[in-house]
Formats: structure tokens, sequence, C-alpha cells
């Protein structure tokens, strides 16, 4: 291989670190608004009542930054 061909095969990025970006983004929105739930919990039209003490949006937030956070750091660019 040649300089110019290893510049452009380093240039390529995984879609799975994009992915991982998206969903650590997701995440970090829906862990910041499930905690603002806690202090203004929305109306009741918006979630059932019996899924106000769960807290599913604090929840899915957590998973969604958990897998994030993997899936850009397994596949983040530069990784041999």
């Amino acid at each position: 291989m040649d300089e110019k061909e290893r510049e452009i095969e380093s240039a390529e990025l995984s879609i799975w670190f994009f992915c991982g970006i998206l969903m650590l983004a997701y995440g970090l929105v829906l862990v910041v608004t499930g905690v603002a739930e806690f202090n203004h919990p929305p109306a009741n039209e918006v979630l059932l009542p019996w899924l106000e003490s769960l807290h599913p949006t604090l929840w899915w937030g957590v998973v969604l930054t958990v897998f994030g956070a993997f899936y850009s750091i397994r596949f983040r660019p530069g990784r041999a």
C-alpha cells in the first residue's frame, strides 16, 4: 500500500461509532429529563399513573448512556 491508500483507509469510520455517539447523546438527554421529572412529574395523560413511580425515562436514559458509551469506546476511530 502506498501512503495515499493508507490515508484513505485510516479516514474510514465505523457506523457503530456513530450509533454509539447518538445513543450516548440521547441517553444523556433522557437522564437529564428523568432527573427533572423527580421535581416536576409529568401530567397523567403523558405517563400512565402506575409508571410514574418507576421513572422509566430515567432508567431508559441510563441504559442508552451505558450502551452508547460502550459502542463509542469500542469502535472509536484510531483503535487498532
